[in-house]
């Protein structure tokens, strides 16, 4: 399985997986509650995976949109209070979720996959950190 071909696998999972994500990330980290106190996450759900999405078109293509997108991203962050060192925390829930999810279908080379492309991601979202975005 390719990183495209696990996206598709997402998104056919209708957000049941992402709104796993979510219960796990905040169990694990409780003091990042606080950005999701007035969320619905069944909507952050659906957000997240469309990031995932604009992360593997990213990393696939290098889509200047999609580079736009996850700088404007980052700076939302910024503005929300998500700190730059909260970043590895959400990677390493999220590998942890596709590992559970994509089951006999993950392996080393996916997994590096989706490393490489969350690091891509992470360093374009901190690029527009600090720097207005707008779409």
């Amino acid at each position: 399985m390719t990183i495209t071909e696990s996206v598709q696998a997402l998104l056919s999972s209708k957000g049941r997986v992402i709104e796993r994500f979510y219960e796990q990330f905040l169990t694990t980290y409780p003091e990042l509650e606080r950005h999701f106190e007035d969320r619905d996450l069944t909507v952050q759900a659906s957000m997240l995976t469309v990031a995932l999405a604009s992360v593997e078109a990213y990393y696939s293509h290098r889509f200047f949109a999609t580079e736009h997108y996850l700088k404007v991203l980052g700076h939302r962050h910024y503005h929300e209070g998500v700190r730059p060192e909260d970043y590895p925390k959400f990677s390493n829930t999220l590998l942890e979720i596709l590992e559970g999810f994509l089951g006999d279908d993950w392996n080393p080379e996916l997994k590096d996959e989706w490393q490489q492309a969350l690091d891509l991601a992470i360093a374009t979202m901190r690029e527009g950190y600090n720097e207005t975005y707008t779409l």
